[in-house]
């Protein structure tokens, strides 16, 4: 479940790191991550700065992606987010489609329509994403 919410966090985080990029805050230092959060850091930092750039989150949702401990309800969510984006039909999303999915996920949840997902805006997408994993699992 953990690798689940996870996975959804960094997708969430792919999706909008493009738009808050050129107000983005500072990092957060290291003490107050998470010790999950940590470890992805560690894991997926290739120039070690401490925190993982555009290029750094792309190949860490793509190799958690491929990941077979991926599978489960929330591997199906992946795949079910890659299937409704995945217009080349390469089995991962592109620049083009992952702007689409993040277009779609604003539609859906920036009730402000401020082009950004706000405090609560994120918890909403977060409690609609836990429920739709919450349905997939009932279904397996």
């Amino acid at each position: 479940m953990k690798k689940t919410l996870l996975s959804l966090a960094l997708l969430a985080a792919t999706l909008f790191h493009a738009a808050g990029r050129a107000e983005a805050p500072k990092p957060a230092p290291v003490s107050t991550l998470t010790p999950e959060q940590a470890a992805l850091i560690q894991r997926y930092d290739r120039n070690h700065d401490g925190r993982l750039d555009a290029d750094e989150l792309a190949a860490a949702h793509e190799s958690m992606l491929n990941e077979k401990q991926g599978g489960g309800a929330g591997g199906a969510f992946r795949a079910a987010l890659v299937r409704r984006f995945d217009r080349n039909g390469d089995g991962r999303l592109d620049k083009t489609e992952r702007a689409a999915a993040r277009q779609a996920l604003l539609a859906r949840f920036d009730t402000n329509h401020d082009g950004r997902l706000d405090e609560d805006e994120r918890a909403a997408m977060r409690a609609a994403f836990r429920a739709r994993i919450k349905e997939l699992k009932a279904k397996n």
